[in-house]
């Protein structure tokens, strides 16, 4: 039975998704959108426009994939789950049915390296200031201990923090 980590943008969900067998970087894009009139972006492109249509089986469609794939992986790196995203009920439906949960976040001072990650990878400047608008909300209510936390420290990936808390 694997491990559900919810991770902040840009800390390299893809990266350890990519590299180690046992981790699956779920995407929730395809899950929450429909194809229409962006099947020919990437995936990080596609992040942030405003003219996605959103996936009616959305996010139900999400956890039950998740919660597929928990049983096949050691971990499953998830999207935040909070109401900026529109997305509670990810962690509602967790919480309610007792399924237990990280979440993987970067110190308050951790912006600037957060910032430029997006960048590179090719986010939308759309996207990145959505997430620079709620950088500073999330990191609060993600600092909350009502969370299992992995903090993230500056200059470091999501990889270096689960090797430190001995989850690689």
């Amino acid at each position: 039975m694997g491990k559900i980590i919810a991770a902040f943008a840009g800390v390299g969900k893809s990266y350890v998704g990519q590299k180690y067998p046992n981790v699956l970087d779920l995407e929730s894009t395809y899950f929450k959108w429909l194809e229409n009139g962006v099947a020919h972006l990437t995936e990080e492109e596609r992040k942030g426009r405003k003219d996605r249509v959103l996936n009616p089986l959305w996010p139900q469609n999400y956890i039950e994939e998740i919660l597929k794939q928990k049983d096949k992986y050691d971990i499953v790196l998830i999207q935040l789950s909070h109401k900026r995203l529109k997305n509670e009920q990810i962690f509602e439906y967790f919480d309610k049915h007792k399924i237990d949960y990280y979440v993987a976040r970067p110190n308050l001072t951790g912006w600037k390296c957060i910032e430029q990650r997006l960048r590179d990878r090719g986010n939308t400047e759309e996207f990145v200031g959505q997430v620079r608008d709620n950088f500073n909300v999330f990191i609060e209510e993600f600092s909350k201990p009502k969370y299992k936390q992995i903090i993230i420290d500056d200059g470091k990936f999501l990889e270096d923090a689960l090797i430190k808390n001995k989850l690689l």
